[in-house]
């Protein structure tokens, strides 16, 4: 990255960010997983009617001096389910998002929360492999539960917050 990052609690100020950014990484991301219509026409409505308020849970930003370099919110239930991890293409590569993961999972564990999960599309195999690193582990695979047929979703848990952040929680943002 070649700047210094700071990780912190997302406000109202980065909604619009955090949504270009969401938007940007899906249509980069899932261009060959998902239809194009969907991507160009229902993910810009969809997000922005998500990214009007900030969620429940925890929202956490990385930015430095260039702008927004990622984010990621998850909410509080136990498990809680990390609903979004997205870090700038230029920003990949250098740490960032487990940092981002392993201080996610410090707020809610902090909170009394002992597991974590999400749900990846089938073919996203980067993701798959990032996550799997950080010590999560494949229990479901079906039909995707939020975009439907012809698209299928992995599930993969974190069902010990303890052992992923006790094995990678010296993560730091670069």
């Amino acid at each position: 990255m070649g700047h210094t990052s700071v990780i912190r609690l997302a406000t109202q100020d980065d909604l619009a960010a955090i949504q270009t950014l969401h938007l940007e990484s899906w249509q980069h991301t899932y261009r060959t997983l998902m239809p194009p219509t969907f991507l160009a026409e229902e993910a810009p409505r969809y997000l922005a009617r998500k990214w009007q308020v900030l969620p429940t849970g925890t929202v956490l930003v990385a930015e430095d001096d260039t702008g927004l370099l990622g984010f990621t919110a998850i909410d509080d239930a136990d498990p809680a389910y990390l609903d979004a991890l997205h870090v700038r293409r230029s920003a990949q590569g250098g740490g960032l998002g487990a940092s981002l993961i392993v201080a996610a999972f410090r707020a809610v564990a902090a909170r009394g929360v002992r597991g974590a999960w999400l749900y990846i599309l089938e073919g996203n195999d980067d993701a798959q492999r990032f996550y799997q690193r950080l010590g999560a582990v494949e229990t479901w695979r079906g039909p995707d539960p939020d975009h439907g047929a012809g698209i299928t979703a992995i599930r993969l848990d974190w069902p010990d917050l303890s052992i992923m952040l006790q094995q990678h929680g010296s993560k730091q943002a670069d």
